[in-house]
């Protein structure tokens, strides 16, 4: 329940910090118009109520009533799971490969998910001394609606103890699904380990022309960061540079194909790429 206390910690830091303040009109003013006042600070002031750091916490928190699960969740394709007839030796393998804590386990179709299973639950069994049924295994989970609010979501987080939800439509059918650790990443940056950090770099490769060989599922940011090209558009919606790359071309280009962006001088060569989506793109100045 860490991560829950961690929430109830920043509300404690922002009454101790922030106090109470008379506004314009002569009247107490509201916690959130005193943090809003807070964070409006300009970073110029030879005097700061709060670093930086903490007034983009502080307003990412203010920010979370009005953004819903869908634009944070972890999108279908992207979704670890396993049937729940999977035997011992594949659960452990995907666990490995995909190094995550938690997978989803679905009965029949992934439209059917029931729960999730714990890496550390399944190690417990090589101490069991019975035959393996990941059944036994399989923990509750939460059901949301796509346009439930983010704030509302970790506010029953809090209450059920469960950190894992799935999202569904309409329909039935599963759009994505959504951790403690997302919502906890959208008030405080991305959180990664070691190892997240190393495969990150390792999907980078820069090259003694200038070049950057990147993953096309990087973000501009990781992008900036690991290969030092800085890549923007206008559309918000757009984080990833296969994403750029589609708006651009209107489509998914093929191996080979050269996709150019006048407006940040850059040219983009197609290096892997299937009938679906693109996986491995050169990044250059054009000359």
């Amino acid at each position: 329940m860490q991560c829950f206390s961690f929430i109830n910690s920043i509300k404690n830091i922002a009454l101790k910090v922030c106090g109470r303040k008379i506004n314009k009109n002569g009247k107490e003013a509201s916690l959130r118009d005193t943090i809003e006042e807070l964070i409006e600070e300009d970073d110029s002031s030879d005097i700061q109520s709060i670093a930086k750091d903490e007034r983009e916490i502080l307003g990412n928190v203010l920010n979370l009533k009005d953004i819903c699960i869908h634009d944070i969740m972890v999108p279908r394709i992207e979704i670890v799971a396993v049937s729940i007839n999977t035997k011992i030796e594949n659960l452990i393998s995907l666990f490995v490969e995909s190094q995550k804590s938690s997978i989803f386990v679905y009965q029949g179709t992934i439209d059917n998910i029931i729960g999730a299973v714990y890496l550390k639950d399944v190690a417990n069994w090589f101490h069991m001394n019975k035959p393996f049924n990941i059944s036994i295994f399989v923990k509750e989970i939460l059901f949301v609606p796509p346009m439930m609010k983010t704030l509302d979501l970790i506010l029953q987080m809090r209450e059920t103890g469960i950190k894992l939800a799935v999202v569904v439509d309409e329909y039935g059918g599963v759009d994505g699904v959504i951790s403690v650790k997302d919502l906890i990443e959208e008030i405080i940056g991305d959180i990664q380990d070691v190892t997240e950090i190393n495969n990150q770099k390792r999907k980078i490769i820069k090259g003694s022309d200038g070049s950057v060989i990147a993953d096309a599922r990087l973000t501009f940011e990781e992008i900036s960061k690991y290969g030092g090209i800085k890549l923007h558009t206008n559309d918000k919606s757009i984080e990833t540079l296969g994403g750029m790359i589609f708006s651009i071309s209107g489509k998914v280009p093929v191996r080979g194909e050269l996709i150019c962006c006048a407006k940040q001088n850059l040219e983009f060569e197609i290096l892997d790429a299937d009938p679906r989506k693109v996986k491995s793109v050169r990044i250059r100045k054009k000359t």
